[in-house]
């Protein structure tokens, strides 16, 4: 798919749950927009693990800046309308909210969960308990382990099918946090990792 026809399809698959098409798996309401927009078609490969040509990313639903953000139930239905046409890859972060977008990611797919695929992202220094954001990074291997439990509750679901590295620590080595992660690969709890982005900030 190149980038113009890439970007399109994206977007109608927001506008298209805004303006109320939603089908199956939101609320009914029949619409001009229902009609025309495309379904999402082919798959990618990132490493071993294949997911839809065009993913969604669930941030903005729990976060409060000076644009306008949907409430609860109308980012369930952009979600769900995603789904119907064809998006199977949902991407999320411990530090959407903090902890929010989880789980209202997590409210939306209850229906179709083993049919999807869920990205999450640890690294920030975010209380597990309360969700305070506190100064600097974290990926000391036992707050990964602790975060990771937390994400599993959050998104009701027994493992995350791709783990990101939101942020590189610079203040643990690579090495344990990769030891870190094969520990819950081996347990199932994490089946894919990988960094998000290489850099501290």
């Amino acid at each position: 798919m190149r980038r113009r026809r890439f970007l399109g399809a994206a977007g109608s698959v927001a506008a298209l749950s805004l303006t109320g098409g939603l089908n199956s798996h939101a609320e009914a309401q029949t619409t001009a927009g229902a009609s025309n927009a495309p379904h999402v078609s082919g798959r990618r490969k990132l490493g071993r693990l294949e997911v839809s040509s065009v993913g969604l990313g669930v941030q903005n639903v729990a976060r409060k800046y000076e644009t306008t953000v949907p409430h609860r139930p109308e980012m369930i239905n952009i979600i769900r309308a995603a789904f119907d046409r064809g998006v199977t890859f949902f991407d999320t972060a411990e530090a959407y909210g903090p902890h929010g977008a989880e789980r209202i990611l997590r409210e939306a797919i209850a229906p179709f969960r083993d049919k999807v695929v869920i990205t999450s992202k640890f690294g920030w220094n975010i209380n597990q308990e309360t969700g305070e954001r506190r100064p600097g990074l974290n990926s000391r291997p036992d707050h990964i382990k602790v975060v990771v439990d937390g994400m599993l509750k959050r998104l009701r679901t027994d493992r995350i099918d791709l783990l990101y590295q939101h942020r590189v620590d610079p203040a643990v080595p690579i090495k344990d946090v990769a030891g870190a992660v094969k520990e819950m690969m081996s347990s199932g709890k994490v089946l894919h990792w990988g960094p998000s982005r290489c850099c501290t900030g």
